[in-house]
Parts: C-alpha cells; sequence; structure tokens
C-alpha cells in the first residue's frame, strides 16, 4: 500500500474513533517513577462482541480473545512515539460514562505504524 494513502486512512479512522485516554504507568503496582502519567488520542475498542484474535504472531493458541471485559488500544506511534505502555499499567478512558479504567495485558509493539495493547478489567 501507499504510505501516503496508508497515513491518510489512518488518520481517517483515528478522527472518528480516537478518543482521549489517561495513561497510568505502573510497576508492581505503583506509580512507576521513571514514567510520568500522560493524556493521548487512541482507538480503544471495548464492549460486548465476539471474540477477536488478536494472537500477537504465537497462532490462535496465544491469546483467548478478547470479551466484554476487555478491549484493545490502538495507538498512533507517529503522533506518540515516546509513549511507552508496558503490562500492568493501566489506561483510564477519560470521555466514558465512569471512566472505566483498563489494565493493559500485553503490548504487541512490533509494528511500525500501531502499538496495540490488549485490555482486561482493572479491578
Amino acid at each position: 500500500m501507499d504510505p501516503d494513502l496508508r497515513a491518510e486512512l489512518k488518520a481517517e479512522v483515528d478522527e472518528v474513533w480516537a478518543e482521549i485516554l489517561r495513561h497510568l504507568p505502573l510497576v508492581q503496582g505503583q506509580q512507576d517513577p521513571a514514567r510520568a502519567p500522560v493524556l493521548f488520542e487512541a482507538i480503544l475498542r471495548t464492549g460486548d462482541r465476539a471474540v477477536e484474535s488478536m494472537n500477537f504472531g504465537r497462532g490462535n493458541t496465544g491469546r483467548a480473545g478478547i470479551t466484554a471485559d476487555g478491549g484493545y488500544l490502538r495507538i498512533d506511534r507517529a503522533l506518540n512515539p515516546d509513549l511507552l505502555i508496558c503490562k500492568g499499567d493501566k489506561v483510564v478512558a477519560l470521555a466514558r460514562d465512569g471512566e472505566p479504567v483498563f489494565e493493559v495485558q500485553a503490548v504487541d509493539d512490533r509494528s511500525h505504524l500501531r502499538l496495540i495493547c490488549e485490555l482486561g478489567d482493572a479491578n
């Protein structure tokens, strides 16, 4: 795919689906002093739907999928080049009723276009 066309398509998708989120970096459940909380925009998909295959290249047995208690986050790496999200961090959906909090279950950082995070319900 043409890189310019890809960038244009990504921008159009983000314009419709992206929302404001707060990243809460944690280490062993405590605030990470090396990474400050930050606001950013990304696509957060959650809800009651069929299980989605996010296998992170390990085949369908790598992940059971995502159900209504979690979701996935797709972050534009070009807009957020310094954003470092790790397993165990939390993400707050600021534009949603009740500002739900999700825990990062897994991070796929192999794409140069998107950082993809599997999310679970934060207790």
